[in-house]
């Protein structure tokens, strides 16, 4: 809601660029109208725009900084006008209390800067210091890494031979036991062999042994047969002669 507010600041506000400070926040919130210096000594502000944002202008300006001390403001609201196109600030006074104004502005605009740039300089000297703390946990921590990686490696290498120990063990045990697996499959080659041979033997005599009774009996029958076919003819060819 846009409002008109007449402002008046007592305290110690004149002759120490109150005006242009409170120009700068009536800039950076949009505020239309003016501010100008009082015979009493106070400071009257006009100026119409926002209602927060004339609420903030107020937070603002209710400031104890040196040379700047305030110490009451009056605010009487009215209905905006839409006469002022901007903000600025009138001075009455001659250019000398002008100028000595401007350079006591100047002279509060540095002595915040220069504050600022301490709280800056205080913030990033903070930050080193925890930067520092932390670099050296960094450090300790990886310290701490590296030695339990280092025990770890250790740790992996004693295993490792412990490893080709075993195996070479194993390599040698099996070694030997293939050797004998080796040895006593030739013995039983040669066993079989043996037998194998013994039976070829066995056999190839029997069967030579079958062969000569088969032989003899053959023989023998057909003996049998010659005689009896012999008698057959004696006995029939006296027949045929008588």
């Amino acid at each position: 809601m846009e409002k008109c507010a007449e402002i008046i600041i007592y305290g110690r506000v004149q002759k120490a660029g109150f005006r242009d400070f409170i120009d700068e926040i009536a800039f950076d919130l949009n505020l239309n109208g003016y501010v100008k210096n009082l015979e009493d000594g106070t400071v009257q502000v006009v100026c119409e725009g926002r209602e927060d944002f004339i609420s903030e202008l107020l937070d603002r300006v209710n400031i104890a900084q040196y040379p700047i001390r305030v110490e009451n403001i009056d605010v009487t609201y009215k209905k905006p006008t839409g006469e002022y196109k901007t903000f600025e600030v009138i001075r009455d006074e001659d250019l000398t209390a002008a100028t000595y104004e401007r350079m006591d502005a100047a002279v509060r605009y540095m002595r915040e800067m220069n504050s600022n740039l301490g709280n800056k300089i205080d913030r990033v000297s903070d930050k080193i210091d925890q930067n520092g703390v932390e670099i050296r946990e960094m450090n300790t921590n990886l310290g701490n890494k590296i030695d339990r990686v280092s025990d770890k490696i250790d740790q992996n290498g004693v295993e490792i031979r412990e490893m080709n120990t075993n195996l070479g063990n194993k390599i040698d045990q099996n070694g030997v036991e293939i050797r004998e697996m080796s040895s006593n499959l030739g013995q039983k080659m040669d066993v079989i062999s043996s037998k194998i041979d013994q039976s070829r033997t066995e056999i190839t005599s029997e069967i030579r042994l079958n062969r000569d009774d088969f032989r003899s009996h053959l023989d023998e029958r057909i003996a049998n047969i010659e005689h009896e076919i012999t008698l057959i003819k004696e006995k029939v060819m006296p027949s045929k002669d008588f």
